[in-house]
């Protein structure tokens, strides 16, 4: 599995979901909805729990796989590279594999959780771009 090709590309999809999208305000909420304890961080069960929302939001035709089509902003590396068994399509397995990867480059202080801060400069650091936002 290339993790750099996963970094930049499904990274970004799992990072930017958190943030809400590009507005500060609506960063904000998403970020909240994430914390669903309210500690004021996301651990890795919230990071889980948010990205298995994301995966059934974007598979759109309820097949239990995402096709490149419905991973919109995903670049067609990163896609191969998260797409495991090669078949062509993210199970929920493999898509929630990659957002481990994602959770541990995002946690800048090796402490489990992601602060605010970590959620945006992971975002910052071209991520954005990488996934069409």
């Amino acid at each position: 599995m290339n993790i750099p090709m996963i970094r930049t590309g499904c990274a970004a999809v799992g990072l930017l979901v958190l943030l809400g999208g590009p507005a500060a305000s609506e960063q904000g909420d998403s970020f909240l909805r994430s914390d669903r304890n309210g500690d004021g961080s996301i651990d890795q069960g919230e990071f889980y729990d948010r990205m298995v929302e994301l995966f059934f939001f974007a598979d759109r035709n309820r097949d239990r796989a995402l096709t490149p089509d419905e991973a919109t902003g995903v670049s067609p590396e990163a896609f191969r590279a998260a797409d495991r068994d090669g078949d062509g399509r993210l199970s929920l397995a493999e898509f929630t594999g990659a957002r481990v990867i994602d959770f541990a480059q995002a946690d800048a202080n090796r402490d489990g959780l992601l602060s605010r801060d970590e959620v945006e400069a992971a975002a910052g650091r071209g991520l954005s771009s990488a996934a069409g936002q």
